[in-house]
């Protein structure tokens, strides 16, 4: 099993086709972005049921301090 890592890939023209083939040939991938248009619903609906998302917030500065 491979895992393929794609950062701010929503930049690049036709990037959901590219990802559904590269993930119905078996690989792992994993879609990183700070773009609006890599909205978590958008995403869900290009792959068709092949997501789980996560939303990651920033440390707040008492949880930076810990």
């Amino acid at each position: 099993m491979s895992f393929l890592f794609l950062d701010e890939i929503q930049n690049i023209y036709g990037w959901e086709k590219f990802v559904r083939r590269l993930n119905d040939q078996g690989f792992k991938v994993f879609l990183t972005g700070s773009n609006s248009r890599l909205l978590a619903h958008e995403i869900a609906t290009t792959l068709r049921g092949r997501t789980l998302t996560y939303e990651l917030f920033p440390f707040s500065f008492t949880e930076f301090l810990i």
